[in-house]
């Protein structure tokens, strides 16, 4: 052993010296997410739209369809109860003078069937409701009046719609709360 500089100890050549090999493992694990979406021939990705998801098959809750404008505006969900009838998903709304929402069905469906009524802790004023199609609803397809304590069923053909609005309506400018309870649509 000889001594280094600044007195350090300094080996040279040990008879006792042992190599040593450092061994290191890495273990990484990576995840990437990608979407793809297919654009027709000539298209740019600014103008193409997302497809949207397959509407569901068999009989399904109106509220399981997003609505056209992609959410409810005026109208929501929340339980109701209608003529002593509690309904826990019901589509409700106070028009004071008049609300629509539509939903997009492409004539997926043959029918829909629905209780209409008013929400037995509003005020009494009757409402009119509208099932209407086409872009604009300009086509009616049933009305029903909304009343208290009085809730009625109601049916709807659907045969051939591709868009479907509900409308409601209450003339006179009062405030009630009406319901659509059970909305369910039918494709057969």
């Amino acid at each position: 052993m000889l001594l280094g500089f600044f007195g350090l100890p300094t080996v040279v050549d040990s008879p006792t010296a042992q190599s040593v090999t450092a061994t290191a493992t890495v273990t990484a694990t990576a995840t990437a997410t990608v979407t793809a979406r297919a654009e027709p021939p000539g298209a740019d990705a600014e103008s193409s739209a997302e497809p949207s998801a397959a509407l569901p098959t068999g009989d399904v809750p109106l509220t399981d369809i997003t609505p056209l404008s992609g959410m409810y505006s005026n109208w929501e969900l929340k339980p109701v109860v209608m003529g002593g009838q509690r309904f826990d998903s019901a589509l409700t709304t106070e028009p004071g003078w008049f609300e629509s929402v539509g939903w997009s069905i492409n004539e997926h469906y043959k029918s829909l069937t629905v209780t209409v009524g008013l929400d037995d802790n509003t005020a009494a004023y009757p409402v009119t409701v509208a099932f209407k199609a086409g872009q604009d609803g300009e086509k009616t397809l049933k009305t029903a009046t909304a009343q208290i304590n009085r809730p009625v069923k109601v049916t709807v053909d659907l045969t051939g719609v591709a868009i479907l609005h509900v409308e409601a309506v209450q003339a006179d400018g009062n405030s009630s709360v009406v319901a659509l309870g059970d909305a369910m649509l039918h494709q057969s």
